[in-house]
């Protein structure tokens, strides 16, 4: 799993899980009293986690601009977009109104970002391969000449590979245009002489 994880998510990851433990211990063991040293700490690995959530963002913007990313309509969707919007409009009330959220609350949100970045379902197809995050799971990597069949039903797409790995998407779970382009490239994909 390690070796196909880009470095940027392994240090989001290490990050978060740091971020979690950290603040839990404060807050739990210590009755939120953190020293200056460790408060200065915990703000640097925030705020690496913020810049690989923002990274990731940035991935998947990019690749849904080339045609490679099909997100799926669920409520990671929903979720994500509706974070990625509140966290800036959340900065700006604490600016302009004085208020500010606890501190182990506002080192936490870049943790709450990236694992919800992380978890979006999504289908990726690029020339290479296909990629299915369509649970909390690690995705299935599927390189393109290992798909066997690519086969239509009434309410979705069944892909079937050489390995015997079966990935059935349903239609409900993407918006309309998504589902066209993701259907047509998908048939490219099953049947490469199109």
């Amino acid at each position: 799993m390690f070796k196909k994880t880009p470095p940027y998510q392994l240090i989001g990851w290490g990050g978060s899980i740091l971020m979690v433990i950290l603040v839990g211990f404060f807050y739990q063991f210590q009755d939120g009293r953190v020293s200056s040293f460790w408060m200065g700490l915990m703000s640097a690995i925030s705020f690496a986690v913020l810049l690989m959530a923002a990274m990731e963002i940035w991935i998947l913007v990019t690749d849904y601009q080339k045609g490679h990313l099909f997100p799926m309509r669920n409520a990671t969707f929903f979720l994500t977009g509706l974070t990625v919007i509140s966290l800036p409009v959340l900065g700006i009330y604490a600016a302009v109104t004085g208020q500010a959220l606890e501190p182990s609350t506002l080192l936490l949100l870049p943790v709450f970002l990236f694992m919800l970045v992380r978890n979006l379902f999504r289908i990726k197809i690029d020339s290479v391969a296909l990629e299915a995050k369509t649970g909390f799971r690690s995705p299935t990597y599927v390189p393109l000449f290992n798909v066997a069949n690519v086969e239509e039903t009434e309410g979705g797409i069944n892909i079937r590979t050489t390995e015997g790995k079966e990935i059935r998407l349903l239609r409900a779970f993407f918006f309309p245009r998504v589902w066209k382009k993701l259907r047509e490239r998908l048939m490219q994909v099953g049947n490469p002489s199109l």
